[in-house]
């Protein structure tokens, strides 16, 4: 920020007091950085400005342009001001406690991975303190190969809260216990996680919504209004923007816009991607994050809801969006020549089984690898000679050239077996519907130059395994579509 002049403006252009104090210690944490000059940070003189000179970023080309550029030399500022664990602490304090009821847990035990920032991993600790000034807390960051062994260490603990980051891991202990929770653990009285809220689980244990936290910081705070799911974004600690997403289910063809919205301009019902910054190391990360919008909720009375002071009244006045989480979109798959929108892609594999077939379990889409015909493409258009030398390698964008998969391949997991025959079936399906919802696929396919989709049926048992996986990573949310691009 360069005088007196850009902080006036700032306070002009932003009315949220926490935005503004936001993109100031973002710009002061990061303007001096390689990234930040690149983006001329120190200049800008409002957010509107910040949004038209940081372009959005997806996750690949974040860290190629920002996170990789970084370097150190942030020593100069706390850790309070980088990442603003404080401000909406007593919001999130006051959420749990109102689910707790009268009583407090009194020894927490921690399930999860390790946060790769020490910042966002003392967040989710010193949350866990405020319920008590003798809580204990037992760490687990990796998950033990016998869980026998993890039982028992709860047992000698004697945790009556346990927290983790999916409740398909209750779910997945109950099942290799073969019973709930709380027989095996007597002392046990609240679960609580952050993903995957709606899992079943046999135990009869109250959940408690956890809040949402990132590598940013903290995004979301637990509602306090139904659905039990759903969050509050947490605005007063994070820069956060709304890109809107049409419904893959009924805008198959959705086109993307580069504007965002501000998460006071939301609409209700709409689905968006969280685009989030932060002096942590975050400028316009498009974070693949998707919600949908169920309400609002006031700040001011939530600030004031989390005082202990009678009375009190919240200094923030512009609503929140309250939210659910929403699984990522398809996405979409290039082949030579066209691009197959994952919707489409999704919606031909379940439509290409019939009632007589057997049941699906799990699905994956991807462009083949294997299908490339290099003679072909070479003879048309012509390889760059210099692709294999060190001139063609030190081009930019040198790796991103040559031939595209001329098929697709699906991988498919069904119940029982399947006849010799079906792969080919389904093959024929998934291609005449493609064919039926893409003029450009069908008239590539008739000049023969795509190829039929190849299905490869996998072993049974390999979405378990894949699903235990996850579970055993201790870290983000383990549901997972039933059909999925790869």
């Amino acid at each position: 920020m360069s005088g007196v002049r850009g902080a006036a403006a700032l306070r002009r252009e932003i009315r949220d007091r926490a935005r503004r104090e936001r993109l100031t210690t973002t710009i002061q944490a990061l303007g001096d950085t390689e990234a930040g000059r690149e983006f001329g940070l120190l200049r800008l003189n409002s957010f509107e400005d910040f949004r038209a000179s940081v372009p959005l970023l997806d996750p690949v080309t974040h860290a190629e342009r920002v996170t990789a550029r970084l370097g150190f030399g942030l020593d100069e500022f706390d850790g309070e001001t980088l990442s603003a664990a404080s401000v909406e602490r007593a919001a999130v304090r006051a959420a749990w406690v109102e689910q707790l009821g009268s009583t407090r847990p009194r020894r927490i035990a921690v399930l999860h991975a390790a946060a790769d920032d020490l910042l966002v991993e003392r967040m989710r600790l010193d949350d866990l303190r405020t319920l008590g000034d003798a809580v204990e807390i037992m760490r687990i960051n990796t998950m033990p190969t016998d869980p026998e062994r993890l039982i028992e260490d709860l047992r000698r603990f004697r945790a009556d809260m346990m927290l983790v980051p999916s409740l398909a891991t209750c779910g997945w202990l109950e099942q290799l216990l073969r019973a709930p929770l709380e027989r095996k653990l007597p002392q046990l009285r609240w679960l609580m996680a952050e993903h995957d809220l709606d899992e079943r689980v046999r135990s009869r244990l109250p959940v408690i919504n956890a809040g949402w936290l990132h590598g940013a910081g903290r995004v979301g705070l637990p509602a306090r209004r139904s659905p039990h799911d759903a969050f509050t974004l947490a605005v007063r600690s994070s820069l956060i923007e709304l890109l809107p997403h049409g419904d893959p289910e009924n805008d198959r063809r959705q086109q993307l816009t580069e504007r965002t919205v501000l998460p006071e301009a939301a609409i209700l019902g709409e689905r968006y991607e969280l685009v989030l910054s932060s002096p942590l190391g975050f400028l316009r990360l498009r974070s693949g994050l998707h919600v949908r919008v169920v309400g609002f909720s006031n700040p001011g009375l939530i600030e004031a809801a989390a005082s202990d002071e009678p009375g009190a009244t919240g200094s923030h006045s512009l609503p929140c969006p309250r939210v659910v989480r929403l699984p990522t979109p398809p996405a979409d798959a290039a082949l030579e020549g066209v691009t197959l929108t994952g919707a489409w892609l999704t919606a031909s594999v379940r439509q290409a089984f019939l009632p007589e077939d057997p049941a699906l379990i799990a699905a994956e889409i991807a462009a083949d690898p294997d299908a490339l015909d290099v003679s072909g493409r070479a003879s048309r258009t012509g390889l760059d000679p210099f692709t294999d030398t060190e001139l063609g390698a030190s081009r930019a964008g040198s790796r991103r050239r040559g031939p595209k998969p001329r098929a697709l391949v699906v991988r498919l997991e069904v119940q029982g077996q399947a006849v010799p025959a079906f792969p080919m079936r389904v093959s024929e399906r998934i291609d005449l519907d493609l064919r039926r919802r893409s003029g450009a696929y069908d008239w590539l396919r008739t000049a023969d130059e795509l190829w039929e989709p190849r299905v490869v049926i996998a072993r049974s048992g390999t979405a378990r395994k894949t699903r235990e996986r996850r579970i055993r990573a201790l870290w983000g949310s383990v549901a997972r579509p039933v059909v999925q691009m790869a």
